[in-house]
């Protein structure tokens, strides 16, 4: 490192990596490293000893601007703003990554949207989805709610990472439902040569303008940009950490896809009601729970402990260590609920296959079929919110949103 220099957050650095000669922004110091915003976008790791040169030493600052928050004409569409990489942009002359959802930008880039729609953004919440909570869920919902009178079809922007359960969480919440839901985000920012964001947003749009009468999540197909598909909510899993096409639908084929400015949407789906309308209440105390060996009985009774439900993640069918049965029927004697689910991803679970799965449901515990860990969590928390205690077992193993199937099709796995 240059004598008689410090880095900071916000210096602007040349440096050599593998004998090449890069530059990029220090956005964070953290041990012996440098975490770097390179000039294409790109962040990497390295160590001071590889810097060639300090240009400068500003630091970073949040950088306030105006955005167009409607635009278009036609078809009145919503779009609510929850935070998440495809509402955020890379600002070159800091490195800072900050919050945009500019309406303009998007009817700009797909001309017919302008002609077709009237796009209005709404700006809810501005945080990493992994921060999203069960509250906000349900104030979510109650937006939703509102914006269904003024608007055809809403869109909501979300992180990727938790956006399974928020989906899954709106789709149980929202008992009716008169325009569609469509949660859309991407894996790499709008500044990015790479980016998903817009043909996912574009996807978006279109799907939220059909009659599509559920809560859907609009993500790329295929690593290409050659088509979007329409996954629904309940049955959709992230499947990888970076990729364009990350989501996957679990058990079935996507309800339809957008390819060429055109919806297909060709799987079963329900249509729009008349009205919406929502549960008011959600329990928080439920949890999911993955059982692994060398788990001890303590840790199981000391989880439970607050829980006034539990979502079990078992291995293959649905099963857990024999010596944890006299807890889990102590749990389930005294009036709360266990769902086994299973770790695999594909599948379903079924407690009468082996002896240890009889000894479970002997023991209290629910098996719900082949609903997925998120998606159960979120019907777990709705049921006990709204429903009297001996309706829960019930309402868990009764399909209400397409999430339990009688048979997943063939060529998914």
């Amino acid at each position: 490192m240059p004598k008689g220099k410090e880095i900071s957050e916000g210096s602007t650095i040349e440096f050599t990596l593998k004998e090449k000669n890069l530059k990029g922004k220090v956005l964070g110091i953290k041990d012996s490293y440098l975490n770097i915003k390179l000039e294409n976008g790109y962040n990497i790791m390295v160590i001071p000893d590889e810097i060639k040169k300090i240009i400068n030493e500003d630091k970073i600052n949040k950088i306030e601007r105006e955005y167009s928050r409607e635009s278009g004409q036609g078809t009145n569409i919503s779009v609510i703003s929850t935070g998440g990489t495809i509402v955020s942009k890379v600002d070159y002359s800091t490195g800072a990554v900050f919050p945009s959802l500019d309406i303009s930008e998007i009817t700009s880039r797909f001309k017919y949207i302008e002609k077709s729609y009237h796009v209005r953004s709404i700006p809810f919440l501005n945080i990493l989805s992994e921060n999203m909570e069960p509250e906000q869920w349900l104030q979510l919902a109650h937006k939703i709610v509102e914006e269904s009178k003024r608007s055809e079809g809403i869109v909501i922007s979300h992180g990727t990472d938790t956006m399974t359960y928020t989906a899954s969480a709106l789709a149980f919440l929202l008992k009716e439902l008169s325009v569609p839901i469509i949660m859309v985000g991407s894996q790499r920012s709008s500044d990015r040569p790479s980016t998903d964001s817009y043909l996912n947003m574009e996807a978006a749009i279109n799907f939220a303008a059909s009659d599509f009468g559920e809560v859907g999540i609009s993500m790329h197909s295929s690593i290409s940009d050659d088509k979007i598909a329409l996954l629904r909510g309940v049955r959709a899993r992230k499947m990888h950490s970076s990729r364009r096409d990350a989501f996957r639908s679990i058990g079935e084929n996507p309800v339809g896809y957008f390819q060429n400015g055109l919806v297909n949407i060709s799987g079963p789906y329900r249509k729009k009601s008349a009205s919406t309308s929502i549960f008011e209440k959600i329990e928080k105390r439920a949890g999911i729970l993955y059982f692994h060996p060398g788990m001890e009985t303590e840790d199981l009774s000391e989880y439970l402990e607050k829980k006034l439900g539990v979502v079990i993640m078992g291995t293959g069918l649905g099963h857990i260590s024999t010596k944890f049965i006299d807890v889990i029927k102590e749990y389930t004697d005294s009036g709360r609920m266990a769902v086994m689910t299973t770790q695999c991803i594909y599948g379903t679970t079924d407690l009468d296959v082996y002896s240890t799965g009889r000894l479970l449901s002997r023991a209290g515990v629910t098996w719900a079929g082949n609903i997925l860990p998120e998606a159960a969590l979120t019907k777990m928390m709705v049921i006990m919110g709204n429903y009297p205690d001996f309706e829960w077992q019930k309402r868990m193993v009764t399909d209400m949103r397409g999430e339990i199937l009688q048979r997943e099709e063939i060529g998914v796995f």
